[in-house]
């Protein structure tokens, strides 16, 4: 009798988690979510729930990691797939672009605070040095922990006595030791304790990759791990497969409710020229990180496509019946055109109406197709320039969709070449000169000292009822820019963060898209030289609308984003993950890190 009704329960177990199974794959996309604390199972100060372990490996890129994994030289770590969410592509910094180096003391300690600014491995701008791991000022999550808890317990086992130095005063237990063999039966000596429970939080760090990549290489020439960091990994995957099973040999394993977390600090040394377009296609910064519980459902994490980084802005629509519908610099003398200089004005235009327009797009001139100055405007559906006393038509043909009124993102860019006495007009990085004036003389004279840099109405705009366009990441060079240039980056956003070989001449840059301006008056100039200005160079506009929205325009290269990073594990996120899964509350303090949900299997097992 019992054991029919043990069959009947188990038979709609089964059902009941493959129902739940199918729902949860039809329901869920293929990125981490935020977390959200109900998800988690229940923690709290009991001696039985809520523990994690952490093995920080050292050195190990999740590309080498990967390559051990799929020639089954990582076994164990291969063995944990089953439940583990596993990313190769992990981060070990995601807040620092073109660092000249990142070390393996960077890593500890971005993984140790969860936060990248604090100053270890960063080049202190007033001394120009280095700050080393010994000077780390910031709170470590282990101090964080005893802080909300103090019977937390914590162990700390390391091969290194420069971690064991930095992080030590937080651990219950710490000790270093002469290797990672010895930290491996140190750590099972404690999980095989029959006097005492093992701790709530049980760090470990291994150093065998670290040490085998510096006295090698980490990278072959091709940017291959080498044989010699890869065998190091299998060795301490080794030493894993034997923690984990004496953990899971525990009498009260389960209801003690482990988190396995493997993860490494950075991905070595690369002697090569780092060129990167993203910190994914940082070799440095490559990590791996797995988190494993015995209820949780597979997942394998890739870096986002490329695809996924649309255009996301946050702008003012100038409408062209509205006459406060304009935004100027605030002082007319500034980005004036000297007669002896060369210089390049690019900015990015979309038209929410697809109706024909004249209006006036932008412009330092005295008025709309005057003799002062250059402006650009709306010519029907084409764009047009005014340059000086002359117009200037784009190339576009009248089978072609109209840049003014096809409703998409176009990156529009004058050249004013004083060297070849020329100007070059581009549509999308295209030169777009019409053929009639390819060799107009540049005029002399295109200064206009007493009207404003404007976006929209100027005197004599057309009152147009139809027009609606938006106007951001406007730019202003003190050099004409080579078509080469213009070509390759014509769509690209946020220059602060790129900063690329013409960024010294980049005087006046208005973003005008950040979501942190959104509905403010005065639009920011970030290039370098704004505080210079002391203000006079922000754009301030009135009784502004706006608009929000997100574009897929292949010729535009946004910059990618915060969440464009974090779909994948980083370095911070590990603080904040152990500190959720303990179920402390963490909301005081500033980490960068993202929690994420798990999907679990519903089975509940005894």
């Amino acid at each position: 009798m019992n054991r029919k009704r043990k069959i009947q329960t188990s038979l709609f177990a089964k059902i009941l988690f493959m129902g739940m199974t199918i729902w949860a794959m039809m329901s869920c996309d293929n990125s981490l979510e935020r977390l959200t604390t109900n998800e988690y199972p229940k923690s709290g100060n009991q001696a039985q729930t809520g523990h994690v372990l952490c093995v920080v490996i050292d050195g190990a890129s999740g590309k080498a990691v990967n390559e051990a994994y799929t020639t089954q030289k990582a076994p164990h770590i291969r063995s944990m797939r089953d439940n583990a969410v596993i990313t190769f592509e992990g981060l070990a910094d995601s807040r620092h672009k073109a660092l000249p180096v990142f070390t393996n003391e960077r890593g500890w300690a971005n993984m140790m605070t969860g936060v990248t600014t604090h100053g270890i491995g960063l080049d202190e701008e007033s001394t120009g040095e280095v700050k080393p791991i010994e000077e780390l000022e910031t709170p470590s999550f282990l101090s964080r922990i005893k802080q909300l808890d103090n019977e937390k317990k914590i162990s700390l086992y390391t091969a290194d006595n420069r971690f064991y130095q930095a992080f030590r005063n937080n651990a219950d237990i710490a000790r270093t030791l002469d290797s990672d063999q010895q930290v491996k039966s140190a750590v099972i000596a404690e999980i095989n304790s029959d006097t005492d429970l093992p701790s709530d939080v049980i760090l470990v760090e291994f150093n065998g990759v670290q040490k085998a990549g510096a006295a090698d290489a980490f990278y072959d020439g091709s940017g291959n791990p080498t044989t010699t960091v890869i065998e190091a990994i299998q060795e301490i995957d080794t030493y894993i497969g034997e923690i984990r099973t004496a953990l899971e040999s525990r009498e009260n394993y389960r209801k003690e409710n482990w988190l396995i977390i493997v993860t490494s600090t950075y991905g070595g040394t690369y002697s090569e020229t780092v060129q990167s377009d993203s910190y994914y296609d940082d070799l440095r910064l490559n990590t791996f990180t797995l988190m494993y519980n015995s209820r949780f459902v597979s997942k394998v994490v890739g870096k986002p496509s490329a695809s996924e980084l649309n255009y996301k802005y946050f702008t003012p629509l100038y409408a062209g019946n509205n006459q406060k519908s304009v935004a100027t610099v605030a002082d007319p003398k500034l980005f004036e055109m000297e007669n002896n200089k060369s210089y390049t004005v690019q900015f990015m235009y979309y038209s929410t109406t697809k109706k024909n327009n004249w209006v006036n797009i932008l412009s330092k001139s005295d008025k709309h197709k005057g003799s002062k100055g250059w402006n650009v405007h709306g010519d029907g559906g084409r764009i047009k320039f005014r340059v000086g006393n002359r117009d200037v038509w784009t190339s576009q043909q009248s089978t072609d969709p109209w840049v003014s009124t096809d409703g998409k993102w176009h990156t529009v860019t004058l050249v004013f070449d004083r060297e070849a006495v020329r100007f070059r007009a581009y549509i999308d990085g295209n030169y777009s000169t019409h053929r009639d004036q390819q060799n107009m003389t540049l005029p002399t004279n295109l200064t206009c000292p007493d009207y404003p840099l404007t976006i929209g109405k100027i005197e004599n705009s057309p009152n147009e009822s139809n027009a609606g366009f938006c106007v951001t990441n406007l730019q202003f060079y003190d050099v004409a820019l080579p078509e080469e240039f213009i070509e390759k980056n014509h769509g690209v956003t946020k220059l602060e963060e790129v900063k690329n070989e013409y960024w010294d001449h980049l005087i006046g840059y208005w973003p005008c898209d950040r979501e942190e301006d959104l509905e403010n008056p005065i639009l920011k100039n970030v290039s370098q030289y704004a505080d210079s200005y002391a203000g006079k160079s922000d754009i301030t506009f009135a009784d502004q609308t706006w608009t929000t929205g997100n574009s897929a325009e292949e010729h535009l290269a946004p910059a990618p984003d915060d969440s464009y990073y974090q779909a994948v594990f980083n370095n911070v996120d590990i603080p904040l993950q152990t500190m959720q899964w303990l179920g402390l509350s963490i909301s005081e303090w500033k980490f960068e890190g993202v929690g994420k949900t798990f999907e679990y299997t519903f089975m509940e097992e005894n």
